[in-house]
């Protein structure tokens, strides 16, 4: 059956590999039977993308106008078409330790969960950045999950959100990192005495306020076990260890893809409204819907804040608002104390900035939506020095460009690189800095 529904799509085994993340070792077995008893996650990834296949091509994305009922779109009660991507399924033993993975739908994220499958690699930390609720905890546990099956000593995810900021306490920052990260790790100078190297995958989770500790834990981690895994979520990448980056996007609003013909952003809030309001029906707002996601700049956690807020309050309220920001009040039940909200989470990342980013930022904030390098040369993007009184950066463009570059670094400012590099303030995080005291 596999065969024969691979080679209806059209993909050699490589290219199946490709656009289900599940291994070419792993396809082969199956199609020759050495596999009779599969995983469920293998499976639903195998059929989620030969559907995909089937339905669309593997072609790119379709740049058609989102359709008025399409998805809107998800019917309010019902089955969905085709096998949905969910999260890996994770055994509930000593081979996970620390936070799990949702086990809800996965949305958009096919693309990334292919990059960080193909591009992590023993003794180099893979680091996903991006901004403040954009959904880079989310997709490091689900990636985890995918990767399970090829590590023999399972995974150890070590999440630090609680963990005192460096900029408060670097002594307490450091012994704490350094204790949860022994108890997690326990055993594996144990395995390395016994000259059994441990295959395991470190998935250290919320990284930013404690950058530099976990820098100096990671370098002594890899001097210990070189073919160690690690994953890393930060804001920032850490500085002295060689790494590789992984930018986390926000879910795309304008570009139809996947089985509903709707842009990711919309799929996601459609799904969360049906979790939450299985009632309401969103057939004939589609475009509401999608302009609400536009409006919340594709950002994971600010779709599901405002999904969760349906119950009591309309889309058009939604849409119409001059500030969406302060209805999004909605707190996950559960979640990190800056992850409870899309206010806690823009608050956690501006509170990283010093004096100095934070009035730059807030200047930035006041340039057009997308602005361009020119227009940071030109604007005094810091504050005044002195008794002085008297702008600096104007006079130094240069020392714009470097504050401009710190706060890319801090994931406060994105890039959309090309032949002509485009910067923005994330509409969130705008929002939020355009509505606090300067």
């Amino acid at each position: 059956m596999l065969v024969n529904q691979r080679r209806m799509v059209g993909w050699s085994q490589e290219q199946l590999a490709e656009h289900s993340t599940v291994s070419v070792r792993t396809i082969r077995n199956l199609e020759t039977g050495a596999i009779k008893n599969p995983r469920r996650s293998s499976v639903e990834l195998l059929m989620g993308a030969l559907f995909s296949g089937t339905a669309h091509g593997d072609g790119p994305p379709s740049s058609r106008t989102v359709p008025a009922d399409a998805l809107a779109g998800l019917p309010p009660v019902g089955p969905e078409p085709g096998p949905p991507a969910r999260v890996a399924e994770v055994p509930d033993d000593a081979r996970w330790q620390g936070l799990r993975p949702k086990t809800d739908t996965t949305v958009g994220r096919r693309a990334d969960l292919r990059h960080i499958v193909t591009a992590l690699r023993p003794g180099r930390p893979l680091v996903l950045t991006g901004p403040a609720g954009v959904g880079k905890t989310r997709l490091a546990l689900d990636a985890a999950a995918h990767l399970l099956d090829r590590f023999r000593d399972g995974v150890a995810v070590l999440e630090l959100g609680s963990v005192t900021p460096e900029a408060v306490d670097p002594a307490a920052a450091s012994a704490q990192t350094r204790q949860a990260l022994d108890t997690l790790l326990r055993g594996l100078d144990r395995d390395a005495r016994t000259g059994t190297e441990p295959r395991v995958l470190l998935v250290v989770d919320n990284a930013e306020h404690v950058i530099d500790t976990v820098a100096g834990q990671v370098r002594a981690l890899l001097e210990r076990h070189p073919a160690l895994h690690i994953l890393i979520t930060s804001l920032r990448a850490p500085a002295g260890v060689p790494a590789d980056l992984w930018e986390v996007s926000p879910l795309a609003v304008d570009r139809p893809e996947g089985p509903y013909g709707c842009p990711p952003a919309a799929e996601l809030f459609c799904r969360r409204v049906r979790s939450v309001v299985p009632t309401l029906d969103l057939r004939d707002q589609m475009p509401q819907v999608v302009e609400l996601c536009r409006r919340l700049g594709g950002l994971a956690l600010a779709i599901e804040n405002a999904a969760v807020r349906m119950r009591s309050v309309p889309l058009h309220v939604l849409v119409e608002e001059s500030r969406v920001l302060p209805i999004l009040g909605q707190e996950e039940v559960g979640g990190l104390s800056h992850h409870r909200s899309l206010h806690r989470s823009l608050a956690w990342a501006y509170g990283l900035l010093d004096e100095r980013q934070r009035r730059a930022l807030r200047r930035l904030s006041r340039l057009p939506e997308e602005f361009s390098i020119d227009d940071v040369r030109r604007e005094p993007v810091d504050g005044l020095i002195g008794e002085e009184r008297e702008p600096v950066y104007g006079r130094e463009p240069s020392r714009n460009l470097d504050l401009l570059a710190e706060l890319v670094d801090h994931s406060v400012v994105q890039v959309e690189r090309g032949h002509r590099y485009a910067y923005r303030v994330p509409r969130m995080m705008r929002e939020y800095v355009n509505a606090i005291p300067a």
